[in-house]
């Protein structure tokens, strides 16, 4: 419980320098568009925990980006920057390993996803991007915050109403 309310990139790398002797981890909690496509340049492997396909496939785009072949249409192996991807919805799980030019990449396997109808409670509560992500934290966060003990009801139009205003 101590690691509630941390961002994961700083709970994982504490957890992981635990575990693994004489590993350095330096956890960056931030939009990941903003960092210089050469930040990613310096990094031998991309562990990613990230929330949503579009970072996903941003990320995909620049590990593809570093590939260079040899004339034979073969990828340069010091061009490539391994990618561990995982996540979680719910209680169900998945992690995986994207090698850029040699197995098929994110966007090669984004049909795998089932549509996304629920939003992690972390993204609603640190990071909310979207519309839908708003929406969700005023009807599963503030609600209850607000309305202590009090069922929402979507059929009621002043309750659509105070998490529309909200």
């Amino acid at each position: 419980m101590e690691d509630v309310g941390k961002p994961k990139a700083e709970v994982a790398a504490k957890r992981v320098m635990e575990r693994v002797s004489g590993v350095n981890i330096v956890p960056h909690f931030c939009r990941i568009e903003d960092k210089d496509i050469s930040f990613y340049n310096d990094f031998n492997i991309i562990v990613l925990g990230l929330d949503s396909i579009e970072a996903r496939s941003y990320i995909n785009a620049v590990a593809c980006s570093f590939l260079e072949y040899e004339t034979d249409d073969k990828p340069r192996e010091e061009t490539i920057k391994p990618m561990v991807d995982g996540g979680t919805e719910g209680f169900k799980g998945h992690a995986r390993v994207i090698i850029p030019g040699v197995t098929p990449c994110f966007e090669c396997t984004i049909w795998l996803f089932p549509p996304q109808v629920k939003f992690p409670l972390c993204t609603l509560a640190e990071t909310p991007r979207t519309a839908a992500h708003c929406i969700e934290y005023a009807h599963l966060i503030k609600w209850d915050e607000v309305h202590s003990g009090k069922s929402f009801d979507p059929d009621d139009p002043e309750h659509m109403q105070w998490v529309y205003s909200e």
